[in-house]
């Protein structure tokens, strides 16, 4: 038998590293493009929650009995929903804060299209002020949402004392010492009180909340009392 010997690019080409492959990238795309869908279903939905509350809201004024009437003609329920979707949808603190914009800032257009469609005036001047407290409450409460599912430590109890005091704070500054309307005051607060309650005992926060609800609230009459400087009524009527 003849031996023989390899031919000297043969050998160079067993020892050659094999070229980097193109298709373990495709992962990494497919990842890309499933987080791109996930941010523009999570943004539909949150557009969608708000024109929703803002067209219940229109339809609720002229459905809900005294003293629930309130329930649609103030700021803490419109607050609801931006913090339901940072609870629910956000993945990060800012995918939160948009969320929670976006969801509060629909439900302006939601209340007012619904309201001039079943022939009720609409003010330029109140579009505006809701507008602004959609930017300013919205992103706050979307961060809430996302902080009631994440705390622990020094911030554990934080999100429940924060959303009960929206409630409390209005119905004390807003309802009873404002406005006068005790019975609407007595709905807000029982709600505010219900919520404080849930929230912390879903987390098993609820001493540390109780504790937070002291500070939180006294911001938040404070916040009610600026909000009753400027507009003179605690509120604009929606």
């Amino acid at each position: 038998m003849i031996a023989t010997t390899p031919h000297p690019d043969a050998r160079e080409t067993a020892a050659r590293p094999a070229a980097p492959a193109v298709f373990p990238a495709v992962p990494a795309a497919r990842d890309s493009a499933a987080s791109l869908r996930s941010t523009v279903a999570a943004a539909a939905v949150a557009l969608a929650l708000g024109l929703a509350v803002g067209v219940a809201t229109s339809f609720l004024q002229t459905w809900l009995p005294t003293p629930f009437t309130a329930l649609a003609n103030a700021v803490a329920p419109w607050l609801v929903a931006p913090f339901l979707v940072g609870l629910r949808l956000a993945r990060g603190w800012w995918g939160a804060t948009l969320l929670g914009l976006l969801a509060c800032l629909a439900q302006v257009p939601g209340y007012y299209l619904t309201a001039d469609l079943r022939g009720f005036p609409v003010g330029t001047t109140f579009v505006l002020v809701w507008t602004v407290a959609a930017v300013v409450g919205g992103p706050v409460l979307g961060a809430v949402g996302r902080l009631h599912r994440t705390s622990t430590g020094r911030l554990a109890g934080l999100a429940p004392a924060t959303v009960a005091a929206v409630w409390l704070a209005e119905a004390v500054v807003t309802y009873a010492l404002v406005l006068g309307y005790y019975g609407e005051a007595a709905v807000h607060a029982t709600i505010g009180v219900v919520l404080l309650v849930l929230l912390a005992r879903s987390r098993g926060q609820l001493r540390p909340a109780l504790v937070w609800a002291v500070p939180v609230l006294a911001l938040g009459a404070v916040a009610f009392h600026a909000l009753t400087a400027v507009t003179g009524s605690g509120l604009p009527i929606l």
